[in-house]
């Protein structure tokens, strides 16, 4: 028994420095593949990852790490499976439904980017970021009327912020609702005051309308403003 006992207690400590290694090899691995991926070096950091996931299976950050450098890297079906995964350990990891939805929409996948964002949205419904992200998947998936649901709950959440009300102008284009897509342009033109291209926007929207000499008021405004693609818009229906 004193023999066995010795035994195990040797085994322990064999086992016990194993880990110890294999966690500071895992360290080592980690921080190279950080610094590989900050370096642009992302062929290096995914060889890298793969090495730490061997070593480290069910830890659901190597797959994560490798998973943006791969985004980056603009592999993205590699990249999704590697987010899959990730959730697969840990379900509720919302950054690894932000980034395998961004995965889908770049492979045109749209139905499947909006399950994603509707995912996070279901428990944070208020969540601006991923409001205005299933929006723009709805875009592409030419649902526009939910995008624009999607924003008209962005806005009333953040009422002075003056990209949601850019991008639901936008929407509001696409579904020719003109008359109100200016007013969005309106509040635009107040909320980000540099952002004078929005002369220019409204010019041709009053075009629209046939109210020329609205559109002429902010074509002018717009050259007034450096926006030099004003110039022939102004020439040809102002002179």
């Amino acid at each position: 028994m004193i023999k066995c006992y010795k035994i195990f207690i040797c085994l322990f400590l064999i086992v016990g420095a194993t880990i110890s290694v294999n966690a500071q090899v895992s360290s080592e691995i980690l921080i190279q593949a950080n610094r590989a991926t900050l370096e642009r070096k992302y062929d290096e950091a995914i060889r890298l990852y793969g090495q730490y996931i061997k070593l480290n299976p069910e830890d659901f950050r190597g797959y994560f790490n490798r998973g943006t450098t791969e985004y980056n890297a603009e592999k993205y079906q590699v990249a999704e499976n590697d987010f899959t995964k990730t959730l697969e350990l840990n379900p509720i990891y919302n950054e690894a439904l932000y980034f395998r939805g961004q995965c889908f929409v770049k492979q045109k996948k749209y139905t499947l980017a909006i399950k994603d964002y509707t995912k996070v949205l279901t428990e944070q419904p208020n969540s601006i970021p991923f409001l205005k992200l299933r929006a723009e998947a709805y875009v592409a998936n030419v649902q526009l009327e939910l995008a624009l649901q999607d924003l008209n709950h962005a806005v009333k959440l953040a009422k002075l912020t003056g990209d949601l009300y850019k991008r639901r102008a936008e929407v509001k284009v696409l579904m020719n609702e003109i008359n109100s897509a200016i007013k969005d342009y309106n509040a635009v033109e107040k909320l980000i005051p540099k952002y004078k291209m929005v002369h220019y926007i409204k010019g041709n929207l009053y075009l629209e309308l046939m109210e020329t000499e609205f559109a002429c008021e902010e074509f002018k405004e717009a050259l007034d403003n450096k926006i030099v693609v004003a110039e022939r818009a102004y020439e040809t229906h102002c002179k």
